[in-house]
């Protein structure tokens, strides 16, 4: 009897455990496909080269971004950033990227929070 509860209980676990993570690679395949889209991958890599850069045009890749932030309340900030762009008095990766312009156009602020929330968890 132990046995049975112990077999449905692993069950379950295992079946709970399988759709957390397709649920996982599935929210990650959706925001790497809004991030292609929206063009946010023409400066920003998803994984720093050795020099902590992406391509031309130079921009920090997303796990730079999220290890400079990690602990940070900077999600309003970095939404801001995408939608309204830096400009040039408003940098805010000094000695890297002068400025980011703004992509209201190609991304909503809702877009571009769910993007800052999935970058900042990297």
């Amino acid at each position: 009897m132990h046995l049975v509860r112990f077999g449905l209980w692993f069950a379950f676990a295992v079946l709970t455990l399988a759709c957390a993570t397709s649920r996982a690679a599935s929210l990650d395949e959706q925001m790497q496909k809004l991030a292609l889209d929206s063009g946010c991958t023409l400066c920003h890599a998803r994984v720093a080269k050795a020099d902590g850069m992406s391509l031309p045009p130079a921009a920090p890749a997303w796990n730079a971004i999220a290890g400079r932030y990690r602990g940070q309340d900077v999600e309003d900030r970095l939404v801001a950033a995408v939608v309204q762009g830096t400009g040039a008095d408003r940098r805010h990766w000094r000695g890297i990227v002068a400025t980011m312009p703004p992509n209201a156009v190609e991304v909503s602020e809702r877009d571009a929070r769910a993007l800052v929330r999935w970058i900042l968890q990297q």
